[in-house]
């Protein structure tokens, strides 16, 4: 045994003896003594300078217990026999121990080097080496063992994309436990920014394991939990995750068969959030009473600014308290309460919020039974309005005449903002495209969409052509490129452009378009309505390239 090397041994009685005893000793190259008499050693040592191991517990760290067997000594970690064979060399304190004391012992030789390190100890929060397991960053592991837990099978899909910042996965069909299995590994992932869980069937209590993950993770701001027959419950438990999450910017829970009493937990959130920008509450079952709660609610608001409550049951004062909360909302910019039954009552008080509001810039009022007398009133607030920058009236029952005094409300502002009336499925006459024309004369910008013309003849094949086919083919036919079309006007090489930089681009290349087309075509391609054409899109839907 080499110099400095401190050993421990335990001396027990024989296996079956009754009231058998145990010693520990300390051994060195130099020697071995019992426990008992390490204070006299080490009282001794001090003055000899020489002899026995004086060490003690309260000289550093305890050494590790020795464990008892028989077979042979602990040396190392490696077992070697306990007594010197032949040929080895006597050395005082290395003859064999258990000839010495007549007892069977395991020597553990702790070297002083090793006194910092794990192997120097013994303690129940060892874990063996191979079985150490890496800080689980990505989630996959959880995520796998969460669907083991609950008896799913894991989605693919999920483990590809737990890394990126956006998971898709609709119509993937989890319910409930697949989504508790998803929301387990989200608690602690700092990567996904959107997730999208359309169309799952989570109900209720998949919402509320959503939930309560979205209260702990910082990171997701854009969730979209439509079509999942969240109902009551669901509502609950997403409104009371949008009151504590300071995240969240868009929540889509859309198609969810919210009821009326459903609105208050959206309305509160709104109320209370100040970082939610979007929320779409669209194909649900809001109607009278819904809608003054939400009334109430976007009054309050001062963060929202995207409003979608589309294809609900909004009538009589619930689409009335709607427009009184716009009169007095300062951030919704965008607001889509198409398909409701808003009628001549909800024209109106839409009129007088367009009166006092200078916010909203883009409304979708369309399919809401408003006729002749409802078209009239909500032009009384266009001749004041100068924020609203798109109006979408179209499949109301309006005639000419209501088409006709619409156009004169706009023509009589001098102040409108207004860019685009839709009044798609309305039939106009020959005074409202002479008036149009005179428009357009002074702002060329100015698009109106309509059924047609009492009294004005227009070639119907004109009208069924869809224009962007009509693009394509004249790029194809004449070995044309996409940026060749509007390179002239896109000077900061950001491809996009402006409606009206697009029209002239589209005019000064010769296309075989109308300027309905034209104006139809600008439409189309300006997809988010923010008056800028992103033409790289036009190259991924028909597959042409641009330069990189």
């Amino acid at each position: 045994m080499d110099e400095g090397q401190n050993v421990r041994i335990r001396e027990s009685g024989e296996e079956g003896d009754v009231g058998g005893t145990t010693k520990d000793y300390i051994t060195t190259g130099k020697g071995t003594l019992a426990h008992d008499e390490t204070a006299s050693a080490t009282s001794g040592s001090a003055k000899s300078g020489a002899g026995r191991s004086t060490r003690s517990s309260a000289d550093g760290p305890p050494l590790s217990a020795v464990h008892m067997s028989s077979s042979g000594t602990e040396i190392n970690g490696r077992g070697t026999p306990t007594g010197s064979g032949e040929g080895s060399e006597s050395r005082p304190g290395s003859q064999a121990l258990s000839e010495r004391y007549d007892t069977p012992v395991n020597i553990k030789v702790i070297h002083d080097s090793d006194q910092d390190s794990d192997s120097g100890w013994d303690t129940d929060l060892e874990i063996e080496e191979d079985s150490k397991e890496t800080y689980d960053a990505t989630g996959r592991r959880a995520y796998i063992q969460a669907c083991k837990d609950l008896g799913v099978v894991p989605v693919s899909h999920f483990l590809r994309h737990i890394t990126t910042n956006k998971i898709s996965m609709k119509h993937h069909g989890l319910g409930p436990q697949g989504a508790k299995a998803i929301a387990i590994p989200l608690v602690t992932n700092t990567t996904v920014l959107t997730l999208d869980l359309e169309d799952n069937w989570i109900e209720g209590e998949g919402a509320g394991y959503i939930s309560e993950m979205m209260k702990e993770n910082c990171y997701i701001s854009d969730l979209n939990l439509a079509g999942n027959k969240m109902r009551s419950k669901g509502a609950k438990v997403v409104g009371e995750m949008l009151n504590d999450n300071t995240s969240i910017r868009k929540i889509n829970v859309a198609g969810n068969d919210f009821k009326d009493r459903d609105a208050q937990p959206f309305a509160d959130a709104i109320k209370n959030n100040y970082r939610i920008k979007e929320l779409d509450l669209s194909h649900n079952e809001f109607a009278e009473i819904g809608g003054e709660i939400m009334g109430q609610g976007i009054a309050a608001t001062e963060s929202v600014s995207n409003l979608n409550l589309s294809w609900n049951h909004l009538r009589r004062n619930g689409a009335i308290s709607i427009c009184r909360g716009m009169a007095e909302n300062l951030s919704i910019k965008r607001l889509d309460v198409s398909w409701n039954g808003f009628a001549n009552d909800g024209a109106l008080a839409m009129a007088e919020a367009l009166k006092f509001n200078s916010s909203l810039q883009w409304l979708d009022i369309s399919n809401n039974r408003i006729a002749d007398e409802g078209a009239l009133l909500l032009s009384k607030g266009l001749e004041v309005n100068d924020s609203l920058q798109i109006l979408r009236l179209g499949m109301n029952p309006i005639t000419a005449a209501g088409a006709m005094a619409l156009l004169v409300a706009i023509n009589n502002n001098s102040n409108t903002a207004l860019d685009e009336l839709d009044l798609t499925d309305i039939v106009v006459n020959k005074d409202f495209v002479d008036l149009l024309e005179q428009i357009k004369q002074g702002r060329s910008n100015f698009l109106v969409f309509y059924k047609g013309a009492i009294g004005k003849f227009e070639k119907p094949a004109e009208k069924e052509v869809d224009p962007l086919k009509l693009l394509v083919q004249h790029i194809e036919k004449n070995n044309l490129r996409i940026w060749d079309l509007f390179k002239a006007y896109d000077k900061d090489n950001s491809l996009t452009v402006t409606r009206e930089e697009f029209k002239n681009g589209i005019m000064g290349s010769n296309i075989p378009l109308t300027p309905r087309q034209i104006d139809k075509l600008v439409v189309t391609l300006d997809r988010d309505g923010d008056g800028e054409i992103d033409y790289r899109w036009i190259a991924e839907v028909t597959g042409f390239e641009l330069p990189s």
